[in-house]
């Protein structure tokens, strides 16, 4: 029976490590709004909506972004919601919290080699709607 249960949760552990589709350390650094370590999964060049904004940028500009993002929006909380595969790219959407401000965050992937790399990446303020009854 032990051995059953050893099995058993193994597979489970290495299921849930290689059905995820978005790094704990890049979940770990948007949590502190770092967006030095967070360049660490950026594809050399990305594509960017921020606030309404779109850029193509490259690496190294697309971290000076986040940046800038980060220190007018300093990071309260941070969780992602879902995690899915479309096509041959994977994403997650989370949500971040900047003090009374919540921000929805898209992020696609691409495999290359070993690495799963960010070439789309969107901040955008959530909507907040009230039901009038």
């Amino acid at each position: 029976m032990q051995r059953f249960i050893t099995i058993f949760l193994l597979h489970f552990l290495l299921l849930s490590l290689y059905g995820q589709t978005i790094p704990d350390g890049l979940v770990e650094s948007i949590r502190k709004g770092d967006a030095t370590r967070m360049s660490d999964w950026f594809h050399q060049s990305l594509e960017m909506t921020i606030l309404e904004k779109d850029y193509v940028a490259s690496k190294t500009q697309a971290t000076r972004i986040l940046e800038n993002f980060f220190r007018n929006h300093p990071p309260g909380e941070f969780r992602i919601s879902f995690e899915g595969t479309k096509e041959k790219s994977k994403y997650a959407i989370g949500s971040l919290k900047s003090g009374s401000n919540s921000f929805r965050v898209n992020i696609f992937f691409m495999n290359k080699g070993n690495d799963r790399l960010i070439y789309y990446l969107s901040i955008e303020k959530e909507s907040t709607y009230e039901l009038n009854q």
